[in-house]
């Protein structure tokens, strides 16, 4: 595989995991723990489902040429979403996915933008959807469903 060395190291930090440290909730630290460590891990294909929902209702097209009013019109519009998806790859679990909302909510007051962004970027980048896009390419290149041409070829003299 030809795999630079930034792309080896993120995919090594995701199937590792992640540990983002976030100050505890007020319920937590009402019994001494002042932080709780969340961990971004690689997303099973229910939870990808779910980041590529997120992440498709962002609807952004290009940022090519992107002014600064421009961007904060676009953190304002979409931070909710980011947050989102970051606590989707966190909670990682189908049963479980009613946490996300106060996950994201958590995210969002606690973590700085700088590291939220950056494991937003981790989770879409890095988070699968490659692995994923490879395998339907080769199922497509390998289908035996395929319907054949059994019959003879019709040759003219």
């Amino acid at each position: 595989m030809d795999f630079n060395v930034e792309e080896r190291a993120a995919n090594i930090l995701i199937e590792r995991g992640v540990k983002v440290p976030v100050t505890a909730p007020l319920f937590l630290r009402l019994f001494g723990k002042k932080k709780i460590n969340l961990v971004v891990k690689a997303l099973s294909i229910y939870s990808l489902k779910r980041v590529a929902i997120h992440y498709l209702q962002m609807q952004i097209k290009s940022t090519d040429d992107l002014t600064v009013p421009q961007g904060f019109e676009i953190l304002l519009k979409h931070n909710k979403a980011v947050s989102k998806i970051v606590a989707e790859s966190i909670i990682n679990n189908r049963w479980l996915k009613f946490i996300v909302p106060y996950i994201a909510y958590l995210l969002r007051g606690r973590l700085q933008a700088k590291e939220l962004f950056y494991l937003y970027q981790l989770v879409i980048v890095y988070g699968g959807i490659q692995d994923f896009i490879s395998t339907i390419r080769l199922t497509e290149a390998t289908r035996i469903t395929m319907p054949m041409n059994l019959s003879q070829k019709q040759t003219t003299s």
